[in-house]
């Protein structure tokens, strides 16, 4: 009896190692030249915007297509860091009136801690940051305009956290005009791409009003009441855009400060999802490449079952010309 039930222990057994082995896919691609325009040296050659059909032949459960465009190549799936030339750019708005240059500053620093919360150690990790200013860069207006800076090179902070700050000062009771930040980005321009890090959105603005009143919040960052126009951020996500100004019956020092930023830091390249478990076979997929170049275009075929997987990546070059 012993000897029986370790015996249908062994096929149970047996059953499940064979129920979780799964085959590796079968599948191969190829590229339909139909609207090629030629084939150059073994490679199609489509005109940029027509629509370029693979044919698909073989089984598997599920099917992720990668473009070879920037941000969707196979080869950076994994990729979390990369070595570029780091850059800041942004547009700067004045509204309703004139404003003299020097009260509205562009600071980088990359030995601040960071905010606590606490308002009198926050002020004093600001005043003890070394601050780098590159307000001479920022190609600021002075009159009611919108102009965009150059981009300014971040090489010097690479390795390093970076905090990128916007300081507005000015008198109590001056009636100056409003300014307004759009489209900030921080980006790293490698491989002919420029790889974004943040934008306005994502930046983690923080702003502190350095002449708070010790009844006021000097975090508050909502454009404040009309007699103290503080940090606005609520349409950093929604319109791309922060925004300071008016007349004050307080001094201004306000600073808007983003979150210590890592220069090297790179998204993984995505694939596309194309075909899903219970998904039909597929037989062919088609892509409209909008830009010129070279592509070297992967498909990853992938079964699974019970946790266990199998993969197969195929891959195919095309060319895109004007």
């Amino acid at each position: 009896m012993k000897k029986l039930l370790i015996a249908i222990g062994a096929m149970v057994a047996l059953a499940s190692c064979k129920k979780d082995d799964i085959a590796t896919p079968e599948f191969t691609v190829s590229v339909n030249t139909e609207n090629a325009t030629q084939v150059e040296n073994g490679i199609p050659v489509f005109k940029v915007g027509s629509s370029v059909r693979f044919n698909l032949d073989g089984v598997a459960d599920m099917l992720t297509f990668y473009s070879g465009e920037p941000g969707m190549m196979y080869q950076h799936r994994d990729r979390t860091s990369i070595q570029g030339l780091p850059y800041l750019q942004f547009n700067t708005q004045m509204e309703n009136g004139n404003m003299p240059s020097g009260f509205f500053h562009v600071l980088l620093s990359s030995d601040f801690v960071g905010f606590t919360k606490d308002r009198v150690k926050d002020a004093e990790n600001i005043t003890k940051a070394t601050w780098v200013d590159v307000t001479n860069q920022a190609n600021l207006p002075t009159t009611q305009t919108t102009q965009l800076s150059p981009k300014i090179d971040l090489t010097a902070f690479v390795g390093k956290p970076l905090y990128v700050a916007f300081k507005y000062d000015r008198p109590v009771n001056t009636d100056f005009p409003r300014y307004q930040v759009r489209n900030f980005r921080v980006a790293n321009e490698a491989d002919g791409t420029n790889y974004e890090i943040v934008n306005t959105g994502n930046a983690g603005w923080t702003a502190f009003d350095f002449n708070a009143r010790t009844t006021e919040d000097p975090y508050l960052a909502t454009g404040g009441a009309a007699a103290n126009r503080i940090w606005d951020f609520r349409n950093a996500t929604s319109d791309d855009r922060i925004s300071i100004g008016y007349n004050s019956t307080l001094a201004s020092n306000d600073w808007a400060i983003t979150r210590a930023l890592d220069l090297t830091s790179i998204t993984p390249d995505e694939g596309r999802g194309i075909k899903a478990y219970n998904d039909d076979r597929l037989r062919e997929y088609q892509f409209i490449y909008n830009k010129t170049g070279t592509f070297t275009v992967s498909f990853l075929a992938t079964n699974s079952s019970y946790g266990n997987a199998k993969s197969l990546v195929k891959e195919v070059k095309i060319k895109v010309i004007n």
